[in-house]
Parts: structure tokens; sequence; C-alpha cells
């Protein structure tokens, strides 16, 4: 299927829910991510936040939102939080409400987590099965 349903899916859910493991556990919260040109998932987090933490335990994530009609999207993948200025620049271009949280590019407390995903699919709201993404 194709990307453009990803990319409806992302803006009419708004939010999804990103879960991390460590040590056998699952963790989920709220997140708001931001789909680039070449087809990453972007968000921001700060320096001190317990996610650094366990991303460095685990950088495998899955990233999942519910839309308003109730299609489902799940993002396998791993996270990089090494990014310079430059994409942190981008990031608050793309994602207007990471802006209000940070000074600028260079704000040492902000994080750009970068999300490279290995597995991409979707599925209608009923029962059956999700369908792959290139």
């Amino acid at each position: 299927m194709s990307r453009d349903k990803v990319r409806e899916i992302v803006q009419s859910a708004g939010y999804c829910q990103m879960a991390t493991s460590v040590d056998g556990q699952p963790r989920v919260r709220p997140m708001k991510f931001v789909i680039t040109d070449d087809f990453k998932f972007w968000c921001s987090t700060f320096v001190i936040s317990g996610k650094m933490k366990e991303f460095e335990q685990n950088a495998q994530v899955e990233l999942c939102w519910v839309d308003q009609q109730k299609n489902h999207l799940r993002v396998t993948g791993s996270v990089d939080v090494s990014s310079g200025p430059e994409k942190k620049r981008e990031l608050l271009r793309l994602h207007p409400g990471a802006k209000g949280l940070f000074k600028d590019e260079y704000d040492p407390n902000l994080v750009l987590v970068e999300v490279t995903p290995s597995r991409v699919r979707w599925k209608e709201h009923s029962f059956g099965e999700y369908h792959e993404v290139e």
C-alpha cells in the first residue's frame, strides 16, 4: 500500500503511542511524530527524558496510531538520537508544536528522535490483516 495512506493516518490521528522495552518491561507513552520526505519518523524530546536511557539500552521501538476512522498504523524501527543542528532545524520547521518547547536548533535540551522504519503496516477498522507498506 501507499505511503500516502501512512501520511493520511498520521495526520488524522495526531498522536501515536510509542512503545519501548527495557529489561523485558514494555513502556508506552503518547508522542507526536512527523514524517520526513525520506520516510523517517521524527519527534522531539528533552535530553533529561527517561526515554533517553531506554533508547541507550534498546533502540528498537514500535509506534502505533489510530486515526479518526479507527484505521491502525504500526511502525517498527530503530531510534537514532545523534542528529545535529541541521536536522533539528528541519524538525522545528516540520513540527511547530516542538518550537514552543525549545529555543532553537542549538538548544542543549533538544533531542531529535529519529525512527528509521524496518516495517510499516496499516489496517482498516475491522477484523482483518495488516497491509504492508514498502
